[in-house]
């Protein structure tokens, strides 16, 4: 059965021809399987050792670039995607960031606008009875204005009078 299987590449100084061997290796595997002898009554078979030795030998001498090339690529897609996840942690972290900066200047904010609300509810409330306060003592002085005037005239009258009669 050793000479349907290929053990040397046609040409060895091609590597592609290394990979496309793998297919033709594993092939032949599948036929050396499918020939074998079988046991009555049972699924079993029979292989030559040395037949199935040698596919295998085959099958690791051609399989080691490609599974080369499928750790690097598997490599770097993890180095992509742990490079992704730091930069969205980052794009995270700096929006939670300027979010709660943007609270805090809202709240900074609010606080302000409440506070001038307060002092301008306060100042009025102030001039109110500063300007009350002033009526009142505008009314009083005027009051006692005219008290005196009132006194005045009547002792200009009085007065007045006593030129007169006199």
């Amino acid at each position: 059965m050793t000479d349907n299987i290929n053990v040397v590449p046609e040409t060895a100084e091609d590597e592609s021809a290394d990979s496309s061997n793998f297919i033709g290796y594993i092939d032949q595997l599948e036929d050396l399987v499918v020939q074998a002898k079988g046991s009555p009554f049972s699924n079993r078979c029979s292989i030559e050792r040395e037949d199935l030795l040698v596919l295998v030998a085959n099958l690791r001498e051609s399989l080691p670039e490609e599974i080369r090339q499928a750790r690097w690529v598997l490599s770097q897609a993890n180095k992509l995607l742990e490079e992704a996840r730091r930069e969205a942690t980052n794009i995270i972290s700096q929006a939670e960031s300027r979010m709660a900066k943007m609270i805090d200047e809202h709240e900074i904010t609010r606080q302000a606008s409440a506070r001038a609300t307060q002092t301008v509810t306060a100042a009025n409330q102030q001039a109110e009875q500063i300007r009350d306060g002033v009526l009142y003592y505008c009314h009083q002085c005027l009051d006692e204005v005219e008290d005196r005037l009132a006194t005045v005239l009547v002792q200009i009258q009085k007065d007045k009078q006593e030129l007169s009669a006199g």
